[in-house]
């Protein structure tokens, strides 16, 4: 990756953080989120750090954050899937009202990120692209990606060397100091 920052900055961890978890469990919006993370031009901001192509530290790193949210609940593509499902069924068995199951399933799989608020403003079809115009929408959305995965793999060699260091650091404070004496015969 060449050109930008190599690292997150503290601004960009709490955009982040926000975005992700929300405060006090109450989701935050890209412009709340970069607001309250101390950006000045929080809409602006929130769309682009948002944007693989402009942050792709950050996307990763929102990335690695929703990644830990799913293994810490225990909620998989399948496993939700599979609970919907579920209450489907039960709905159609027992005739019940089933609406606030479904809610609180559909809440789990958005915090979860399976769910995504977007709004596609579609200008023609998929089938009216050509060959060539098909390979450069796929070239584009591949190389997107991409960034996002080489951004993931800086962070977590980032965060593999910030942990050897803190284990070096704490070798020598556990370690006797040996002071050099001149005067010694040892």
């Amino acid at each position: 990756m060449s050109g930008p920052p190599k690292k997150l900055t503290s601004m960009q961890m709490k955009f982040a953080t926000l975005f992700v978890y929300g405060d006090e469990g109450i989701p935050l919006s890209k412009t709340e989120a970069a607001k309250r993370a101390g950006y000045s031009d929080a809409p602006r901001e929130g769309s682009m750090m948002t944007n693989p192509k402009h942050y792709p530290l950050v996307c990763a790193y929102i990335s690695n954050l929703r990644d830990e949210v799913r293994q810490k609940y225990g909620i998989s593509f399948e496993r939700h899937l599979e609970e919907l499902g579920n209450i489907r069924d039960r709905g159609k068995k027992d005739n019940r009202n089933l609406a606030a199951a479904a809610t609180t399933e559909i809440a789990r799989g958005k915090v979860a990120g399976y769910y995504i608020d977007q709004k596609i403003i579609r200008h023609g079809k998929i089938d009216d692209l050509n060959l060539d115009q098909l390979y450069e929408r796929m070239r584009t959305i591949k190389e997107k990606n991409e960034k996002v995965l080489e951004a993931k793999k800086l962070l977590a060699t980032n965060e593999e060397s910030t942990t050897e260091h803190k284990l070096q650091q704490r070798k020598k404070l556990s370690s006797p100091q040996q002071t050099s004496d001149p005067d010694s015969t040892s």
